[in-house]
């Protein structure tokens, strides 16, 4: 294992570039998918006779629309939170290898 490491400036910009779009991605599909399981609810295409009751209930059980909407929310705001944690990562490594080679060319 390397005592060392090395965080090559392009790769990792590019890389989190990748990572925000995707971020993007991933939280428009949640707002989407959310809006469409939204509408889809207050439609109540289950009816209202006994088989479409027994459904509704079995669907809203424990708030089940609610709860995968809220974790949609909370996967994607987690997925951000991770890029700007390795943003910060890779900017403080970067500033911490070049006050240490500022260090080392002094002597």
């Amino acid at each position: 294992m390397p005592d060392d490491v090395d965080v090559h400036a392009q790769t990792a910009y590019y890389g989190l570039t990748r990572w925000n779009d995707t971020t993007a991605h991933i939280a428009r599909l949640c707002t989407e998918g959310s809006a469409r399981i939204q509408r889809l609810v207050a439609a109540a295409p289950w009816g209202d006779d006994s088989a479409g009751t027994a459904f509704h209930a079995a669907y809203t059980k424990d708030a089940g629309p609610e709860v995968l909407q809220q974790a949609g929310e909370r996967i994607a705001k987690d997925v951000e939170t991770l890029g700007v944690k390795v943003r910060t990562a890779v900017k403080n490594t970067r500033g911490t290898d070049k006050k240490q080679a500022g260090t080392t060319m002094s002597i």
